[in-house]
């Protein structure tokens, strides 16, 4: 058949304009120092997009893209991740996936998204930093919200100097991203999974492209825009009403922290009346300090409620503030150093572009005064009003696009009975979206936000692409009702202190404490030797035997009791140990005891005869303490 030559021109013109605004490169890896990596079958892409798609002449994004190949030979539809904040990065997660129930029979495609993560242009990556240094001042809401506009404008500049187009970083800008990374790589059909604001840009594409979808997954999702921000305030209050409900029917957490609803906002009147400053160390913060006023507080609650592990700590977190306990609370801002990692170059401008012009200040605070004890809901996130009225001169509120759609892909909504951000409510509505024979709804009562980062939620998620129903099994695990609370820790700043400095120093820190444990399990084998050579040991050896006994018992109960937390709930690091595990704190007690014994001994019996030796011990001991100390008593 011959083609009509119009025909053939138009379509010349039109494959050439495509291919020149994108490009698909093979590249090596992001990941050059991950040897765990290096021999899984991952293909590395640099995808080169249009900023702006309207304009041909338009400069160029450079996406970053990794492809994590299927570990069978199959064909089934991939599987595209489209990561939430906005602003997170997806490809620093690419270990999660390595081992993903997806990956048996699924190519898994990661992408950072424009303005994010790998992804160039990088848009003010150091904004998130800034941010927390603001939280830490000790200062007025106003002050925080000011200097936090400040901030943000002067990355609006930077960016402006640097000729990016900031109204170009939005949903739809990324469902174009999308629809042309399909082609690039030669896809049919892929299955969409996005998690938290990834769930609004997955449905814009699947409203835009929906011949392209397989199959939806949403998890912890949104509706509508205009319903994201407006309601926040109502959606933590609803997340704070179940933990203190959940609290009083758990016969040991109520017993353990009587009156949990009244003491949270015991402590915001409190924290209004008087700040609590606690010391970090200056790698967190530069001036070494940080001030925990009411809106550090209530943001503090409100992050913590996104993660089941840390809803089950919130208990004794509510009253660590109540009883101002410096050492725990310092922890916390360990804990919490990397809650704002986002790129927030990229988060203001998708939020001043896509969110904030569909919501609208005056409900948000209709809605936050309906709960006067929360004193105005959360100017962390009431900010981002006044910051993009300055970022958009000129905004008007406008209607949303509806994100109704009638197409025939199934879709599968995940949500958590915490969630403080995208509720329980959300999900319900996020279902009416789509025709309802093609959807389900799974919940997860004691969990939080994002469910599919579970090993439960993994399996669901693969159960549902594979087209087989979803094990009742697996959906009665996250339907459990009763929430595993934290009660019996033996709270101790020492463990606190210890665990913070070995998630911050380098390991280069503790080679002189390896050194002396060296030392002191070669006396402890030596003086061994001799207990059984010698039936009667004189009392120096009996000593060193007694004492690097003693200190080896409590390194190796100490490390049993941290792995035991780590393998349960890493969090409870940040404010003690289990109490069945505080004989530990007497064994070292004893320790001490036995070192200022054994070095005297040492000093009075052997001084005169072996000097370099006894030093080499004395200072071993020394070296040992050095640490413990400082951890436990300094």
């Amino acid at each position: 058949m011959k083609l009509n030559p119009i025909f053939s021109l138009l379509f010349l013109l039109f494959f050439n304009t495509f291919f020149s605004q994108v490009k698909l490169e093979k590249v090596a890896t992001y990941f050059p120092e991950l040897e765990e990596l290096k021999n899984e079958n991952i293909n590395y892409y640099r995808f080169t997009v249009p900023e702006n798609w309207e304009k041909t002449t338009s400069t160029k994004n450079a996406l970053a893209i990794a492809v994590v190949k299927s570990k069978n030979t199959s064909k089934k539809d991939p599987v595209v991740f489209i990561q939430g904040g906005p602003g997170a990065s997806t490809l620093d997660g690419i270990s999660f996936w390595v081992n993903h129930k997806l990956r048996s029979n699924h190519d898994i495609i990661l992408i950072d998204l424009r303005g994010t993560g790998f992804s160039e242009p990088k848009l003010c990556p150091d904004l998130g930093e800034k941010f927390f240094q603001i939280l830490a001042k000790n200062q007025s809401k106003e002050k925080d919200v000011l200097d936090k506009i400040n901030v943000s404008l002067e990355c609006k500049q930077e960016m402006i100097d640097k000729g990016v187009d900031i109204n170009s970083y939005n949903s739809i800008s990324v469902a174009r991203d999308l629809h042309a990374l399909k082609n690039a790589l030669k896809i049919n059909k892929w299955n969409v999974y996005g998690v938290s604001f990834g769930t609004f840009i997955s449905q814009t594409y699947a409203k835009m492209y929906p011949k392209e979808i397989g199959s939806l997954i949403l998890d912890s999702s949104i509706p509508d825009i205009a319903d994201y921000y407006v309601n926040n305030t109502k959606n933590y209050k609803q997340s704070l009403d179940k933990l203190f409900k959940d609290c009083r029917e758990n016969p040991n957490c109520n017993k353990e922290f009587p009156d949990l609803e009244k003491v949270y906002y015991q402590n915001i009147v409190e924290l209004e009346k008087k700040p609590i400053t606690v010391n970090v160390d200056k790698s967190i913060i530069p001036a070494g300090k940080f001030t925990y006023n009411v809106e550090d507080y209530k943001i503090a609650i409100q992050q913590s409620l996104y993660n089941r592990k840390l809803a089950e700590i919130l208990p004794v977190l509510i009253y660590q503030f109540k009883d101002r306990n410096a050492s725990s609370l310092a922890g916390l801002v360990q804990a919490f150093s990397g809650a704002l990692s986002l790129n927030y170059g990229n988060y203001f401008c998708f939020t001043c572009n896509d969110v904030i012009p569909f919501n609208n200040l005056k409900k948000y605070d209709s809605i936050a005064s309906s709960y006067p004890k929360l004193k105005g809901g959360l100017s962390f996130y009431r900010s981002d009003f006044e910051v993009c009225n300055k970022w958009k001169t000129n905004q008007i509120v406008g209607k949303s696009t509806s994100l109704k759609n009638n197409e025939n892909f199934k879709v599968l909504i995940l949500s958590g009975g915490f969630d403080p951000i995208t509720s329980l409510n959300f999900a319900e509505k996020t279902a009416l979206n789509f025709n309802k024979n093609n959807v389900q709804l799974v919940k997860g009562y004691a969990y939080g936000h994002t469910l599919g980062y579970t090993k439960t939620g993994a399996a669901i998620i693969n159960d549902f692409v594979e087209n087989t129903i979803i094990k009742d099994s697996l959906k009665n695990e996250f339907d459990q009702r009763n929430v595993n609370f934290r009660t019996g820790i033996y709270i101790n700043k020492g463990v606190v202190k210890m665990s913070s400095e070995l998630n911050a120093k380098k390991w280069y820190y503790f080679l002189p404490l390896i050194i002396s444990l060296m030392i002191i399990l070669g006396v402890f084998m030596g003086s061994l030797v001799r207990f059984v050579i010698k039936k009667k040991p004189s009392l120096t050896t009996l000593s060193l035997f007694i004492t690097s006994f003693l200190i080896l018992a409590f390194i190796v109960s100490l490390v049993l009791g941290f792995n035991s937390v780590m393998s349960d709930n890493l969090f409870i690091l940040a404010f003690g140990i289990p109490s069945r595990w505080d004989y530990v704190f007497l064994l070292y007690k004893l320790v001490i005891v036995c070192s200022v014994f054994t070095a005297l001994v040492l000093l009075m019996k052997q001084g005169k005869e072996n000097l370099p030796l006894v030093t080499t011990l004395i200072l071993a001991y020394g070296i040992y303490h050095y640490y413990f100390l400082s951890w436990f008593y300094f």
